[in-house]
């Protein structure tokens, strides 16, 4: 690749080059570490404060579910790729029930739609006419996109003292390229029989991206281990108030093999009541924050390491692979 020309989509830096343009190092955790960071490098994941209410995330989630009741094949539309990266997709999308050959699950039945900062401005002109259930609703998911990214640059400032610098690269301003990345993903699983013996919610992975925000869920299952595929699972329920901020293997690229906050291995366990012959739908809303000017070059390999091991008709596709979380 050439050199870095700021502003063009269609070229991006890799990690050794963007460490040279942001001038990205790490320093000792001991010396200068704020107790988030602390928290990330023991645990690989930091309890934070969550500005938006669970009300706040509800109506939205009602917003999303009026849509796909009332207006689906306009919300379909929200659909298309916002970059050349792996994964980089905005809008709605249908999931549905996958098993490998050997008949385990490799995808459950769900439907999802991520917000992108780049997907506002060709919504706002695409649906500008279209229905005002839409309309509301995609004005409500751009106040708590917006909200989330607030969180998450405070995130990465809470960084700065360790990881000199780290703001710019995944904060740039609009003379580097675009301002930022992420992907606000709302997601509904469907409700089903006990009887189905669904697999888990989330199959455990690492993140592809840079940084994610586990904001809001509204059933427990959520899990880490700080050790990776073989470490010890601790679960964290969703909290009034407070949210989850970790790294994913973009964050591990970006800085090198041996960066001090390693991404967390991670997924989500379906936890049926005793008794249950029926579950709900299981919603959840979570922030990825990328590098907007960076391509990490993750591999799929990377992310879910059983992979290497699967035939490909067994493959998570594209967006199980950026991330399953729920």
């Amino acid at each position: 690749m050439g050199e870095f020309q700021p502003g063009d989509s269609c070229q991006f830096m890799n990690p050794e080059e963007a460490r040279k343009f942001y001038g990205l190092e790490e320093r000792p955790l001991s010396l200068f570490a704020s107790e988030a960071e602390e928290q990330l490098a023991e645990h690989g994941i930091t309890t934070i404060e969550m500005p938006v209410s669970p009300d706040e995330f509800q109506q939205l989630l009602k917003g999303y579910e009026i849509c796909l009741g009332e207006c689906p094949e306009v919300l379909t539309d929200t659909y298309h790729e916002v970059d050349g990266r792996f994964g980089n997709e905005a809008g709605q999308v249908r999931k549905e029930r996958k098993l490998s050959r050997a008949g385990v699950q490799i995808q459950d039945p769900k439907n999802l739609i991520h917000f992108n900062e780049q997907a506002r401005q060709r919504w706002g002109d695409e649906f500008k006419n279209g229905p005002k259930i839409l309309r509301d609703f995609l004005a409500d998911g751009y106040e708590i996109h917006n909200a989330l990214i607030s969180v998450a640059k405070h995130q990465f400032q809470e960084l700065e003292a360790t990881h000199p610098n780290i703001s710019k690269a995944y904060f740039p301003d609009t003379t580097t390229g675009a301002a930022s990345l992420s992907f606000m993903r709302l997601l509904r699983y469907d409700a089903y029989e006990v009887t189905e013996n669904l697999g888990e919610v989330a199959k455990a992975h690492f993140d592809i991206g840079g940084a994610t925000i586990q904001a809001y869920a509204d059933a427990p299952g959520f899990w880490g281990a700080v050790d990776g595929v073989k470490g010890e699972r601790t679960y964290y329920d969703t909290a009034d108030d407070a949210a989850y901020f970790f790294t994913g293997y973009g964050h591990k690229k970006l800085y090198g093999r041996d960066a001090q906050l390693q991404p967390l291995w991670h997924g989500v366990d379906r936890f049926i009541p005793a008794g249950a012959t029926f579950v709900p739908e299981r919603h959840a809303i979570i922030l990825f924050i990328d590098a907007p000017n960076v391509n990490y070059g993750v591999k799929p390999e990377d992310t879910l390491p059983y992979l290497a091991l699967a035939s490909a008709d067994e493959s998570p596709d594209a967006d199980e692979q950026k991330s399953t979380v729920a």
